[in-house]
């Protein structure tokens, strides 16, 4: 499928968890990019089809639906998917509607039709409600599959009711600008005194507002002359002379009766120039406002208080704005080709930044009680940190958030078991699928973090708890993969441990002949003996093994010998070499080793190993190795280029990558193999595992055939003696 508003191309099975949670991401981004009623209903519509689609093939359809004080619902707008039944207003959809409004269930089912919806209130002001309608043809939705509907429905209905209110704010944004500019005219033109004056300065009142007949009285026959304006002691005459017009200039009156005016009240004058009268002298024309003296400062506080709100509402709207673009971000690191934990990390960081966190961890609690930091250096604790987790767990059970202040004898606990610093912590809750993980973030702020801050982890908060379900389900299929390739060593294990039995049947059977000759030869049994424990040392050897490749890894990243893991390898696939006529040369370097998960490094040479056979024997290619003329090179060797580096190489004497499948090699569920013989996540798999671990993976040819680079970070420390 092609998914939205993406230029990758994810190719998934439909009806598979891992094709509906990428779906119900891409919906999600898709939505939230949304910021009018027609680019979200743009959305919701492409977003249906690709839903029906993951539900293998569902009639979708999605309403927004009206109902007035009398209950009676309206269909205002609706969508349905591909060629899907719409919904009709009837009474059938009525009776629906009733139903649904009093029901607690998800999906209440439509009586004339196989068809069942889910009601979710959008608006619900009186007199006139909104609601969004989800609807499902076919099937009745139950277990996995209702609660993803179920998440669809909430979804659809949250990006309704965001539009929805978001045009009701813009509405009362623009009735606010409205009255205030409105006030603001009002202010600039709400004048006492309309006046007129002649070339010699002599005032005359045209009009009187605001019941000032008192202010009119004082400056009738008063002259510009007597009006001093500004700092600088002008009067206005003289003033109106150089200057065409003045607007709002603070004035006293300094003859006449209004001088005894000016003690008690604050004068504003505008004024200006007009065209010269019949005998081509100037006039003026202006406005006078008076203001009591004791009300100034009143007057000064409310616009200092407008002045506050207005700067308050800009910081909440552009705050507003920033965290949508860490939230919009943070949706396509979802869909990103970045790894889980680079993927975390960079969320962890966008949460930092806009909540004023000074540093961030995610942790989760071990099944073996020793809890395991994921970010930002992947880690396991002991025992003592889990007491500690224990305690975060039981904090955020019911809240799923808890704030530990800088005095809090825990906060200084956690600190000391995370090595985190900072003064205060704030805890949230991850609910996952077996057990929640934990996010922590500390702040030196007295006060922790703020009101606006927590809100904004909250919500940011399902994003990290997508990226977590998604590295969980990245590791499942990592462990299937692995199953898998233990189900197709199988005969390697058989051949493997075979040849110990057999040599161990001869052994005791020889003993046997050995206890009943009348010639007992101890130091003959001895040896025979030896031989018999060093071949059940041998069987032990490979299903040790076998049982530690199949086993989960938990991302313990350790020095591992390249030459022992070769050798491990090669050891439990031997016998596929062989049946395919392989033969394998190896060029290691002594001595090396390099930084990673000793199991997940397994499972990824493993596969190249598998993968190089398969190109050589002809399976998903035109392979050109003939019945034992198939070879793999190992090669091993410190990095040319940069310092510090192991290259691990795979080479075979197999085709090669042809052109156009090299650059899409890497891709998941891409794959040249037949149905039943590849998914298409081998190299996928191997290329994040190593990318993980601080490395990278790089495809080829040479001239005998294709190969596989494996490029990691060389250990500072020897590897461990135990496994």
């Amino acid at each position: 499928m092609q998914l939205m508003g993406s230029s990758s191309r994810l190719e998934v099975e439909p009806g598979g968890s891992a094709a509906s949670e990428l779906a119900l991401i891409e919906f999600s981004s898709a939505l939230a990019t949304a910021h009018e009623a027609e680019e979200l209903r743009a959305a919701l519509r492409s977003g249906l089809d690709l839903i029906a689609r993951v539900d293998g093939g569902s009639k979708l359809a999605i309403c927004e639906i009206s109902a007035a004080s009398d209950g009676r619902p309206l269909i205002v707008w609706q969508t349905v998917s591909g060629d899907g039944p719409a919904i009709a207003e009837n009474r059938n959809f009525e009776d629906w509607f009733r139903r649904a409004r009093a029901s607690a269930r998800s999906f209440e089912a439509m009586r004339d039709a196989p068809q069942w919806g889910a009601l979710t209130a959008i608006n619900q002001s009186t007199g006139w409600e909104s609601f969004a309608g989800f609807f499902v043809s076919g099937a009745e939705p139950d277990g996995e599959r209702l609660r993803y509907l179920s998440s669809l429905a909430r979804l659809v209905a949250a990006a309704l009711a965001r539009i929805e209110r978001g045009t009701s704010e813009e509405v009362a944004r623009r009735r606010l600008a409205t009255v205030s500019a409105e006030t603001l005219a009002w202010l600039e033109f709400g004048v006492d005194i309309v006046w007129e004056a002649a070339s010699d300065g002599v005032m005359r009142c045209r009009r009187v507002l605001n019941r000032r007949a008192d202010l009119a009285g004082t400056i009738e026959g008063a002259n510009l002359q007597a009006l001093i304006v500004g700092a600088g002691g002008r009067n206005l005459f003289d003033l109106l002379q150089v200057e065409p017009s003045i607007r709002h200039m603070r004035a006293q009156i300094s003859e006449g009766p209004a001088a005894r005016m000016s003690a008690d009240n604050i004068f504003y004058v505008s004024a200006m120039q007009r065209e010269n009268d019949i005998s081509g002298l100037p006039t003026y024309v202006g406005t006078l406002t008076c203001i009591p003296a004791r009300s100034a400062s009143t007057l000064m506080n409310e616009a200092t208080a407008a002045l506050s709100q207005v700067r308050s509402a800009r910081h909440r709207e552009e705050r507003r704005r920033v965290e949508d673009d860490a939230m919009l971000e943070g949706l396509r690191l979802l869909l990103d080709s970045r790894t889980p934990r680079e993927k975390l990390a960079r969320l962890t960081e966008l949460l930092c930044e806009n909540i004023g966190g000074e540093e961030a961890a995610i942790v989760e609690p071990g099944f073996d009680g020793r809890p395991r930091i994921l970010i930002p250096a992947p880690r396991i604790l002991d025992r003592s940190a889990g007491v500690v987790v224990d305690e975060i767990a039981a904090a955020t059970a019911e809240s799923r958030f808890k704030l530990y202040a800088i005095e809090d004898p825990t906060t200084g606990a956690i600190r000391e078991a995370l090595k985190l610093d900072g003064g205060s912590i704030v805890a949230f809750a991850l609910p996952l699928r077996g057990q929640a993980a934990y996010l922590l973030c500390t702040t030196d702020a007295a006060e922790g973090l703020s009101a606006d801050g927590i809100v904004f982890a909250e919500r940011f908060a399902f994003i990290l708890r997508q990226a977590l379900l998604l590295r969980e389900e990245q590791a499942q299929l990592a462990q299937t993969a692995k199953m898998a390739a233990l189900g197709q060593m199988s005969a390697s294990i058989a051949h493997e441990l075979k040849q110990p039995l057999n040599t161990i049947s001869l052994a005791t059977q020889n003993l046997e002949a050995l206890l009943s000759s009348p010639k007992f030869d101890a130091a003959a049994v001895g040896v025979k003996i030896a031989r018999v424990l060093a071949q059940v040392d041998r069987a032990a050897n490979v299903i040790d093994r076998m049982r530690r490749f199949g086993r989960k890894s938990v991302g313990e990243s350790a020095a591992v010998s390249v030459d022992e893991l070769v050798e491990g390898v090669l050891l439990m696939i031997r016998h596929v070499l062989e049946h395919a006529g392989v033969t394998v040369e190896l060029d290691l370097a002594e001595g090396l080793t390099v930084q990673a998960d000793e199991l997940q490094l397994e499972q990824v040479l493993t596969n190249l190993i598998q993968n190089a056979t398969d190109a050589i024997s002809g399976v998903g290619g035109d392979g050109r190795g003939e019945a034992g003329g198939g070879k793999i090179c190992i090669r091993s060797f410190t990095s040319p280029e940069r310092e510090g580096e192991v290259v691990l190489r795979i080479e075979d004497n197999g085709p090669g990558f042809p052109p156009g499948v090299i650059k899409r090699a890497l891709e998941p569920f891409f794959t040249t193999k037949p149905a039943e013989q590849g998914t298409g996540l081998g190299l996928a798999i191997c290329d994040t595992i190593i990318r993980e671990s601080g490395g990278h993976l790089a495809l080829g040819n040479h001239e005998q055939g294709g190969f596989v680079a494996l490029t990691m970070q060389a250990a500072l420390t020897a590897p461990s003696e135990t496994r």
